[in-house]
């Protein structure tokens, strides 16, 4: 009978150790309190060091957002334009947190080395009126997985966004996220990058205008290095 006594307070005790664990969070981008695993109370976002926002996760509500004074690409009644906002359209979180994600999952496909296929994937995106994430659409590929690669981890950042509003009204936006695939060959001297030829980026830029006008995430690269010789595919 002691036994099942010892073993129950034991088990109780454990699991009072589980139930409301707290965990601060600082890791140069966001700054905030974890409860059991969830975002609690107020957190902070900062991009380059900058504080961006607050949000308090108790009540649900934005409590500070950094003047932005960037134009940002909104469907309006005419159609695309480009426009300055009272709220811009941006990640609820650090940007940082995003290019984090997409760098360190982002795989530069086995077909796409054996091939030597470099290049810039251009991946679409629009940010709906309830703030989340549609129209998900490679813009631009170069061919041997990479363009569904992007995609595949693309779903990865979650799905919470700020929705675009202008005096009082709200508004869809649009993003392109570039992730540039690029190979280098080693050699005595170092490394030495390949290039994409004229052709390739002038079809690069034609890409760009077909989505115009819109925003840019940063670009991502995805970097492999091969020793001896190299044949380059573009696309």
């Amino acid at each position: 009978m002691k036994i099942k006594f010892i073993i129950v307070i034991l088990l109780s005790f454990l699991s009072s150790l589980s139930f409301g664990q707290k965990k601060e969070v600082d890791n140069g981008y966001e700054k905030g309190l974890l409860v059991d695993g969830y975002k609690d109370g107020i957190w902070e976002y900062y991009d380059d060091s900058l504080l961006k926002l607050k949000v308090d996760y108790t009540t649900g509500k934005l409590v500070y957002l950094a003047e932005d004074t960037s134009s940002y690409a909104i469907e309006s009644e005419t159609g695309w334009e480009m426009s300055k906002l009272d709220i811009p359209p941006r990640y609820v979180g650090s940007m940082e947190e995003i290019l984090n994600i997409l760098a360190m999952n982002i795989q530069y496909p086995a077909e796409a080395k054996n091939q030597s296929t470099i290049g810039s994937v251009l991946l679409g995106f629009e940010i709906n009126l309830q703030g989340n994430v549609e129209n998900v659409k490679i813009l631009r590929d170069i061919g041997a997985g990479c363009g569904d690669e992007v995609l595949r981890v693309f779903q990865f950042i979650p799905n919470f966004w700020l929705v675009a509003q202008k005096n009082g009204q709200y508004y869809k936006a649009r993003y392109i996220l570039p992730v540039n695939f690029q190979i280098g060959k080693r050699t005595s001297k170092g490394v030495v990058w390949l290039d994409e030829p004229k052709t390739e980026l002038k079809e690069l830029s034609e890409s760009k205008a077909a989505y115009h006008p819109t925003n840019y995430l940063e670009e991502i690269v995805i970097s492999a290095v091969q020793v001896g010789k190299t044949k380059t595919h573009y696309n």
